[in-house]
């Protein structure tokens, strides 16, 4: 079909940085307590969930993880001194990671809900006062650290993006996404002292920011009267951030709420700051731009940790298994629909997360699941090709 029908390739760009010895206590610090057999902060009947988006968090940047550990701290001191708190539920404290609703549904906790009101022991109350030291302590060192290693890298992976769209002679426009409204703000405010400066727009779920609400008021000043307006206000504010996006600015910091619904045909250059764990949700991402339609080769931006060895298998894996972010257009929804669920590949993830504490144990388990997912993809995309063979034949 290649002969017939231009499809688009994609480029991958790795962005590696190295954690600061602030940073790597903190990560070492909240994981540590992640693994601890039992917490009182994040109840038994959500602690898969909430202990994947903490650390989901903890990666973004130390902004995302500073005020979630302080929601959770106030919240665990209000139950402890028997007050009615004031965030009622664990996943109030990640109301920056926009995606928890529908990771919630996806991930469907087969663990026992609590019911009823909960009664503590004095020993409980004793156990959640140093819980909550434990956080604030882990909370004042994340708010320590101003500059995170990861945003220092931001703008020369940029500027490899954009030198690599030149090349291919694609407008200079990319699309930045993270999984936390918290780290969205961060690098706006370093973007802001950039040459960037005034040609940036954020997307979220909410599009609060006094900027969006000016780009809508002026979009539907401009369509009044047409049938661009649909009358839903937050489709009109999608679509006016789009059309800003491909007329005037350079750059969309993104959060998941972008991942769906819009058509960024116009743009080539897709930063990954935050990477899912779920390959569909990767997928999702970089079909906003590597779609049919895009006439310039993609080029897809990740950021990896060197110090982590758990980043750089799922790295790994993401990248040679699911063939997500190079070959031409299509390649990765094959392998992709040869896997039964990312959701699961996501919990397995999760899992080495939390079970391993060290490298070796790391090592083992990701070759482990290296071999099954190289198996199931291996005899799925087999039976295809059979299926092929026979079609080809009759």
């Amino acid at each position: 079909m290649l002969e017939y029908i231009k499809y688009t390739n994609r480029i991958p760009i790795t962005q590696e940085f190295v954690p600061s010895e602030a940073e790597q206590k903190l990560y070492d610090l909240v994981s540590s307590y992640l693994q601890r057999d039992s917490l009182y902060a994040l109840p038994s009947s959500q602690r898969q969930l909430m202990t994947l988006i903490l650390r989901k968090l903890l990666a973004s940047s130390t902004y995302a993880i500073s005020g979630t550990l302080d929601a959770l701290a106030n919240r665990l001191e209000e139950q402890a001194a028997d007050k009615t708190p004031t965030i009622e539920t664990p996943e109030e404290a990640v109301s920056d990671f926009e995606a928890i609703d529908e990771v919630e549904e996806e991930w469907d906790e087969d663990e026992a809900e609590e019911k009823g009101e909960k009664v503590y022991t004095a020993e409980d109350k004793e156990n959640m006062r140093e819980e909550v030291k434990a956080l604030r302590e882990f909370k004042t060192l994340a708010a320590s650290i101003v500059k995170n290693s990861k945003g220092e890298v931001l703008l020369t992976a940029l500027k490899k993006g954009f030198a690599k769209a030149v090349e291919l002679g694609a407008p200079q426009k990319a699309i930045i996404f993270t999984e936390s409204t918290r780290t969205q703000e961060y690098l706006l405010r370093v973007l802001q002292q950039t040459q960037h400066a005034g040609k940036i727009v954020l997307f979220n779920g909410t599009n609060k920011d006094e900027k969006s609400r000016q780009l809508y008021a002026a979009w539907m000043q401009c369509h009044k009267g047409t049938d661009r307006i649909t009358g839903a206000p937050s489709a009109d504010m999608r679509q006016a951030l789009v059309d800003y996006f491909r007329d005037e600015a350079e750059i969309m910091i993104a959060t998941e709420a972008a991942a769906e619904g819009i058509n960024l045909q116009f743009c080539s250059l897709v930063v990954n700051y935050d990477l899912p764990w779920n390959p569909q949700r990767i997928e999702q991402r970089i079909g906003r731009c590597h779609r049919y339609g895009q006439k310039y080769d993609v080029v897809v931006i990740n950021f990896l940790n060197k110090s982590n060895a758990a980043d750089q298998r799922v790295y790994a894996l993401l990248k040679d298994k699911f063939q997500l972010f190079s070959g031409v257009f299509g390649a990765s929804d094959e392998v992709l629909g040869s896997i039964e669920s990312g959701v699961d590949f996501e919990k397995r993830i999760a899992s080495i997360y939390q079970t391993c504490r060290t490298t070796d144990q790391i090592e083992f388990n990701f070759n482990a699941l290296q071999q099954e997912l190289e198996l199931q993809i291996d005899e799925r995309m087999g039976q295809k090709a059979k299926g092929v063979t026979k079609f080809q034949t009759v």
